[in-house]
This record gives C-alpha cells, structure tokens and sequence, in this order.
C-alpha cells in the first residue's frame, strides 16, 4: 500500500506582494528591518514612530492607501501602549484591522489580554519564518 506523500505548504514567493503592512515602533533601527524585510516579500510597508504618525495612515482619503495588517510593539513610550493603538486604529478604520503585538515581554497575562482583543503576539526578537507565515495567514 502506497502512504500519501505528505508536502509542507510553503507560501508562494510572492505571497505578500502587494500587502500593506502598517508597522509602529519607536525604534528607527526596528522600523528599517522591517522595510527591508517586508521589501524583500514584496510587501509594502507603511512605517510610524508615533501613535499620530499610525493614526495618520487610516485617516486619510483613499481607502485604497490603508493598511492590511498592523505590527505594533507593546511599549512605545508614546500616549497609548501597543493594545491602545491597535484599538484605536481598528475603531477608526471600522473594522477589525488584523494585527499582531511584538513584544519582549512573553508573559501570560500580557497574552491573555492580547487575546481579549483580538491579536496576536509576536514575541522578539520576531523570527521571519514567523513573522511571514503570520502575514500570509492574514494576507
């Protein structure tokens, strides 16, 4: 009897072209590692240092301009934490904007209250195979 050849699903290389992938961190160096590395996927990203430069991105005009997905870290020394931005974008976006946590703090509690609204965490350093396959489940 022949057993059925079991294959990894791997993304299509060009899986993420096109994605735009909104990231808020208030480290220039995070935020230019995930330019190249979403450049690299042939995703577009859409990059905030601040809570108002993330705010920015969904106010604007063109429906077409606004993000898919959001990565925002947890601690970003700004009015509002990760938790805080993401609620605010989805509610100014109307709708559940996908969007994952990256945070240093792998904490239980910090998960469970991630889970309550909906995102996931992302814990760094992010791997990219992580990072990848939790964008293209989202893309």
């Amino acid at each position: 009897t022949r057993q059925p050849v079991l294959r990894e699903i791997v993304p299509a290389p060009d899986a993420l072209a096109g994605l735009r992938v909104l990231c808020v961190d208030n480290d220039p160096e995070i935020l230019d590692g995930m330019r190249a590395l979403l450049g690299c996927w042939k995703a577009i990203a859409l990059t905030a240092s601040t809570v108002d430069e993330a705010l920015a991105h969904i106010d604007g005009d063109d429906a077409a301009l606004l993000p898919d997905v959001a990565l925002v870290d947890y601690h970003l020394h700004d009015r509002l934490d990760g938790l805080g931005v993401i609620a605010e974008l989805r509610r100014r976006a109307k709708r559940d904007l996908p969007a994952a946590l990256l945070t240093g703090d792998g904490s239980d509690t910090l998960k469970r209250t991630a889970r309550e609204y909906g995102c996931a965490v992302l814990t760094k350093p992010v791997k990219p195979a992580s990072l990848r396959a939790w964008l293209a489940a989202r893309g």
